[in-house]
Protein backbone atom coordinates (compact mmCIF):
# COMPACT_ATOMS: atom_id res chain seq x y z
CA UNK A 1 0.00 0.00 0.00
CA UNK A 2 1.13 3.87 -0.84
CA UNK A 3 0.36 7.04 -0.03
CA UNK A 4 1.67 9.96 -1.62
CA UNK A 5 3.25 12.14 0.91
CA UNK A 6 2.58 15.27 0.20
CA UNK A 7 1.89 18.63 2.00
CA UNK A 8 -1.98 18.86 2.37
CA UNK A 9 -3.57 21.51 0.78
CA UNK A 10 -7.69 22.00 -0.66
CA UNK A 11 -9.20 18.41 -0.46
CA UNK A 12 -6.39 16.50 1.31
CA UNK A 13 -6.27 14.05 4.10
CA UNK A 14 -3.84 14.21 6.71
CA UNK A 15 -2.62 10.73 7.18
CA UNK A 16 -0.92 9.21 10.90
CA UNK A 17 0.13 5.34 9.71
CA UNK A 18 2.84 3.93 12.88
CA UNK A 19 4.06 7.45 14.26
CA UNK A 20 4.67 9.11 10.07
CA UNK A 21 2.25 11.44 8.48
CA UNK A 22 1.22 11.12 5.14
CA UNK A 23 -1.49 13.19 2.81
CA UNK A 24 -3.57 12.43 0.21
CA UNK A 25 -6.30 13.78 -1.70
CA UNK A 26 -9.76 12.51 -1.02
CA UNK A 27 -10.92 10.34 -3.84
CA UNK A 28 -14.37 9.23 -2.28
CA UNK A 29 -17.39 10.55 -1.40
CA UNK A 30 -18.76 8.10 1.70
CA UNK A 31 -21.67 10.11 2.91
CA UNK A 32 -23.18 11.21 -0.40
CA UNK A 33 -23.32 14.82 0.94
CA UNK A 34 -21.42 15.71 -1.96
CA UNK A 35 -18.15 16.40 -0.65
CA UNK A 36 -15.20 13.66 -0.76
CA UNK A 37 -14.13 13.11 2.66
CA UNK A 38 -12.07 9.34 1.88
CA UNK A 39 -9.06 8.12 0.48
CA UNK A 40 -9.80 5.03 -1.49
CA UNK A 41 -6.24 3.22 -1.75
CA UNK A 42 -6.50 -0.35 -3.64
CA UNK A 43 -4.57 -3.58 -2.57
CA UNK A 44 -4.76 -7.14 -3.72
CA UNK A 45 -7.42 -8.00 -2.12
CA UNK A 46 -9.95 -4.82 -2.43
CA UNK A 47 -9.11 -1.59 -0.91
CA UNK A 48 -8.75 0.37 2.58
CA UNK A 49 -10.55 2.93 3.11
CA UNK A 50 -9.50 6.29 5.38
CA UNK A 51 -12.38 8.78 6.18
CA UNK A 52 -12.15 11.95 7.95
CA UNK A 53 -15.56 12.36 9.47
CA UNK A 54 -15.24 15.25 11.32
CA UNK A 55 -14.12 17.31 8.21
CA UNK A 56 -10.55 18.14 9.86
CA UNK A 57 -8.42 17.12 7.61
CA UNK A 58 -7.08 14.35 9.38
CA UNK A 59 -8.32 10.40 9.04
CA UNK A 60 -10.17 9.64 11.99
CA UNK A 61 -11.52 5.83 10.55
CA UNK A 62 -9.95 3.41 8.67
CA UNK A 63 -12.02 0.58 7.43
CA UNK A 64 -10.50 -1.98 5.05
CA UNK A 65 -12.89 -3.90 2.24
CA UNK A 66 -12.91 -7.23 0.56
CA UNK A 67 -13.20 -7.72 -3.62
CA UNK A 68 -17.33 -7.55 -2.83
CA UNK A 69 -16.96 -4.69 -1.23
CA UNK A 70 -17.73 -5.83 2.10
CA UNK A 71 -16.16 -4.08 5.28
CA UNK A 72 -13.66 -7.32 6.83
CA UNK A 73 -12.17 -4.81 9.01
CA UNK A 74 -12.27 -1.40 10.81
CA UNK A 75 -10.25 1.02 13.01
CA UNK A 76 -10.27 4.02 14.63
CA UNK A 77 -7.36 6.71 14.99
CA UNK A 78 -6.68 7.49 18.83
CA UNK A 79 -5.37 11.09 19.05
CA UNK A 80 -3.96 10.20 22.30
CA UNK A 81 -1.71 7.45 21.38
CA UNK A 82 -1.30 8.10 18.16
CA UNK A 83 -2.18 3.92 17.08
CA UNK A 84 -5.57 2.91 15.39
CA UNK A 85 -7.23 0.92 17.75
CA UNK A 86 -9.46 -1.89 15.81
CA UNK A 87 -13.35 -2.23 16.64
CA UNK A 88 -16.00 -3.73 14.56
CA UNK A 89 -16.84 -2.94 11.13
CA UNK A 90 -19.92 -0.13 11.23
CA UNK A 91 -19.41 0.38 14.84
CA UNK A 92 -20.04 4.05 15.28
CA UNK A 93 -17.75 6.47 17.57
CA UNK A 94 -19.60 7.15 20.74
CA UNK A 95 -21.67 10.35 20.72
CA UNK A 96 -19.79 13.48 22.43
CA UNK A 97 -20.67 15.33 25.47
CA UNK A 98 -22.59 18.39 24.61
CA UNK A 99 -21.14 19.37 27.72
CA UNK A 100 -18.12 21.09 27.25
CA UNK A 101 -15.50 20.67 29.76
CA UNK A 102 -14.83 24.52 29.79
CA UNK A 103 -18.35 26.31 29.21
CA UNK A 104 -16.78 29.60 28.61
CA UNK A 105 -13.81 28.24 26.02
CA UNK A 106 -14.08 30.06 23.03
CA UNK A 107 -16.10 28.63 19.78
CA UNK A 108 -13.89 27.80 16.95
CA UNK A 109 -14.59 28.66 13.63
CA UNK A 110 -13.77 26.86 10.52
CA UNK A 111 -13.14 29.69 7.74
CA UNK A 112 -11.94 29.61 4.27
CA UNK A 113 -8.69 31.67 5.69
CA UNK A 114 -8.82 29.05 8.47
CA UNK A 115 -9.51 28.40 12.20
CA UNK A 116 -10.80 31.27 13.52
CA UNK A 117 -12.10 31.72 17.79
CA UNK A 118 -14.98 33.13 18.58
CA UNK A 119 -17.12 33.99 22.23
CA UNK A 120 -18.17 31.41 23.81
CA UNK A 121 -21.45 29.57 23.48
CA UNK A 122 -23.74 31.80 25.75
CA UNK A 123 -27.04 31.07 24.14
CA UNK A 124 -29.41 27.66 24.18
CA UNK A 125 -31.11 27.42 20.62
CA UNK A 126 -32.32 24.04 20.90
CA UNK A 127 -33.61 23.98 24.29
CA UNK A 128 -31.96 21.19 25.54
CA UNK A 129 -29.95 23.65 28.73
CA UNK A 130 -26.50 23.31 27.42
CA UNK A 131 -25.20 26.80 25.28
CA UNK A 132 -24.93 26.32 21.70
CA UNK A 133 -24.38 29.10 20.07
CA UNK A 134 -22.35 32.47 20.03
CA UNK A 135 -23.53 35.46 19.02
CA UNK A 136 -20.90 37.99 17.14
CA UNK A 137 -20.88 41.33 15.22
CA UNK A 138 -19.29 41.64 11.90
CA UNK A 139 -19.14 44.49 9.45
CA UNK A 140 -22.59 42.95 8.05
CA UNK A 141 -24.42 42.62 11.03
CA UNK A 142 -24.92 40.00 13.78
CA UNK A 143 -23.60 36.14 13.54
CA UNK A 144 -25.48 33.68 15.31
CA UNK A 145 -22.48 30.55 15.34
CA UNK A 146 -23.88 27.21 16.34
CA UNK A 147 -22.53 24.04 17.67
CA UNK A 148 -24.56 21.70 17.12
CA UNK A 149 -23.06 18.33 17.72
CA UNK A 150 -21.34 20.33 20.68
CA UNK A 151 -17.61 19.11 19.74
CA UNK A 152 -16.40 22.98 20.18
CA UNK A 153 -16.76 23.95 16.54
CA UNK A 154 -19.46 25.99 14.67
CA UNK A 155 -21.24 23.64 12.31
CA UNK A 156 -24.26 26.36 11.64
CA UNK A 157 -23.74 30.53 10.76
CA UNK A 158 -27.03 32.35 10.49
CA UNK A 159 -25.88 36.09 9.75
CA UNK A 160 -28.73 38.91 10.56
CA UNK A 161 -28.20 41.85 8.51
CA UNK A 162 -28.77 45.15 9.43
CA UNK A 163 -31.90 45.61 7.72
CA UNK A 164 -33.30 42.44 8.45
CA UNK A 165 -32.21 40.29 6.11
CA UNK A 166 -31.15 36.18 7.21
CA UNK A 167 -28.81 34.07 5.73
CA UNK A 168 -28.24 30.72 7.45
CA UNK A 169 -24.84 29.08 6.34
CA UNK A 170 -23.81 25.42 6.78
CA UNK A 171 -20.47 23.79 7.65
CA UNK A 172 -19.77 21.39 4.21
CA UNK A 173 -16.20 20.67 4.18
CA UNK A 174 -13.13 22.18 5.31
CA UNK A 175 -12.49 25.85 5.55
CA UNK A 176 -16.15 25.61 3.21
CA UNK A 177 -19.54 26.93 3.92
CA UNK A 178 -22.88 26.55 2.08
CA UNK A 179 -25.87 28.85 1.95
CA UNK A 180 -29.03 26.67 2.70
CA UNK A 181 -31.60 29.24 3.63
CA UNK A 182 -32.07 32.89 3.03
CA UNK A 183 -34.80 35.30 4.13
CA UNK A 184 -35.85 38.11 6.30
CA UNK A 185 -37.32 39.02 9.49
CA UNK A 186 -40.79 39.91 9.48
CA UNK A 187 -42.37 42.83 11.60
CA UNK A 188 -43.27 40.11 14.07
CA UNK A 189 -39.94 38.66 14.35
CA UNK A 190 -40.41 35.23 13.14
CA UNK A 191 -37.88 34.18 9.81
CA UNK A 192 -40.02 34.34 6.83
CA UNK A 193 -37.52 32.41 4.12
CA UNK A 194 -37.19 33.68 0.30
CA UNK A 195 -38.89 31.94 -2.05
CA UNK A 196 -36.57 28.60 -3.49
CA UNK A 197 -35.13 29.78 -7.05
CA UNK A 198 -32.28 27.52 -7.62
CA UNK A 199 -29.60 25.41 -6.38
CA UNK A 200 -27.30 26.26 -2.98
CA UNK A 201 -24.95 28.56 -2.91
CA UNK A 202 -21.31 28.20 -1.64
CA UNK A 203 -19.87 31.19 0.51
CA UNK A 204 -16.32 30.97 0.19
CA UNK A 205 -15.57 35.01 1.54
CA UNK A 206 -13.79 36.83 3.61
CA UNK A 207 -13.95 36.42 7.59
CA UNK A 208 -14.34 39.55 9.39
CA UNK A 209 -15.14 39.76 13.44
CA UNK A 210 -15.24 42.51 15.91
CA UNK A 211 -12.88 41.44 18.69
CA UNK A 212 -15.60 41.30 21.84
CA UNK A 213 -18.98 39.20 21.11
CA UNK A 214 -21.92 41.28 20.68
CA UNK A 215 -25.16 41.30 23.19
CA UNK A 216 -27.22 38.21 23.09
CA UNK A 217 -29.53 38.47 20.56
CA UNK A 218 -31.37 35.33 18.99
CA UNK A 219 -34.24 35.93 16.54
CA UNK A 220 -36.89 33.05 16.76
CA UNK A 221 -37.64 30.02 15.24
CA UNK A 222 -33.44 30.44 13.58
CA UNK A 223 -32.02 27.62 16.11
CA UNK A 224 -32.30 24.96 13.53
CA UNK A 225 -33.25 26.44 9.84
CA UNK A 226 -34.38 23.88 7.52
CA UNK A 227 -32.29 22.98 4.49
CA UNK A 228 -34.70 23.89 1.85
CA UNK A 229 -33.10 24.73 -1.22
CA UNK A 230 -31.81 28.93 -1.67
CA UNK A 231 -31.20 31.05 -4.63
CA UNK A 232 -27.49 31.70 -5.21
CA UNK A 233 -25.26 33.77 -3.14
CA UNK A 234 -22.90 36.49 -3.48
CA UNK A 235 -20.64 35.53 -1.32
CA UNK A 236 -18.81 37.78 -1.23
CA UNK A 237 -21.70 39.63 0.20
CA UNK A 238 -22.30 37.54 3.18
CA UNK A 239 -18.95 37.49 5.53
CA UNK A 240 -17.12 40.53 4.14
Amino acid sequence: MYIEETGAGDGDIKVTVEGEEYAAEANYDLDGDCVDETIAVMTDDGFVAYVDEDADGAADLMRTVDGSGAVVGQARFDDGSGDWVAEEPGQQPPAPDPRPDDPSAPMVVDTPEGQREVGPATEDTDGDGVADTAVVDGENGTMLMTDRDGDGSADQVVQLGHTGEVTVSEHTGPGRWTVVEEGHLGPDGAFVPNPATGATGTDDATWTFDEEPATPIVAPGLGHASASPATDADADSLWG
